[in-house]
């Protein structure tokens, strides 16, 4: 317990910080270290079960995250990312060549799925970092992400019965899933009234709701998808960089589906 408590102090400090401390670089930077370390614990576990994913390649890719901080128009950033994506995925095939099939299709396989599923989707979050007023946005992803985590493990530890999805992860319940996204929309009328009144963004109520509840099902998705590679894979956590908590990829999972939605919420109904 007292190991879980300092991991995550430790790592609200780590938010904090970037809510905080409101300098470009600087978000770009821990969002690109989170990234790194999130693709070695995703290549070792896959390591773990006898795959040989190619983290060079996913450690690159973590790197395109700065492509999110430069002072370019959104469709630039699209080209360049057109262009990226595609040398990456036709070198991982010439390194098949080169190593003889050593690397399997399989290993290439798992090595696009982590340049998606941890680069790409953690790169909305310096999409949302750089938007206007995104000291308060960013709260979106946040509660968005963990609101429902925690409302759904209290209200289902006590009151839940009825198992969610027993195979992959035998302690959530219908009932906290519930309220986790009941939990979620509170959190979101909530911030959006104090983001009305006190830094005059101006956001639909209704719309508000509506993305609440999209990110708290997505939320509990991300946290069932990585429960389901680490079942795959046969590891109880990615890594034990957070005591009592497991590794990064452990406590960003949620991030990484919510963030993309906040983005698309607030690009196609906020015009932001």
């Amino acid at each position: 317990m007292k190991q879980r408590l300092i991991s995550s102090v430790i790592y609200f400090l780590l938010l904090l910080s970037i809510l905080v401390i409101n300098i470009p670089i600087v978000d770009t930077i821990i969002v690109v270290l989170v990234s790194l370390i999130a693709i070695h614990e995703y290549c070792k576990a896959f390591k773990s079960i006898g795959y040989n994913p190619i983290a060079s390649i996913g450690y690159i890719g973590c790197l395109g995250i700065f492509l999110m901080g430069i002072p370019l128009e959104f469709e630039s950033k699209i080209i360049i990312i057109r262009v990226v994506l595609p040398i990456l995925i036709i070198g991982l095939f010439i390194y098949i060549i080169i190593k003889k099939l050593k690397v399997t299709v399989i290993d290439i396989a798992v090595t696009i799925l982590s340049l998606i599923y941890i680069p790409f989707m953690f790169s909305f979050v310096k999409l949302v970092l750089s938007m206007p007023n995104s000291r308060g946005i960013i709260w979106f992803v946040i509660l968005g992400a963990f609101m429902s985590d925690i409302i759904g493990y209290l209200i289902g530890r006590k009151f839940g019965k009825r198992k969610l999805c027993p195979l992959i992860s035998p302690k959530k319940t219908v009932e906290g899933s519930i309220a986790g996204i009941v939990g979620v929309v509170i959190s979101y009328v909530i911030l959006t009234i104090i983001l009305n009144n006190f830094f005059n963004l101006n956001l639909n109520m209704v719309i508000v709701i509506i993305m609440a509840i999209i990110c708290a099902v997505a939320g509990q998705f991300g946290d069932l998808s990585a429960s389901s590679i680490k079942r795959y894979c046969g590891v109880k956590d990615f890594g034990s960089i957070m005591p009592g908590h497991g590794g990064i990829l452990d406590r960003c999972d949620s991030i990484l589906f919510v963030a993309p939605i906040v983005y698309i919420f607030f690009r196609l109904y906020f015009n932001l």
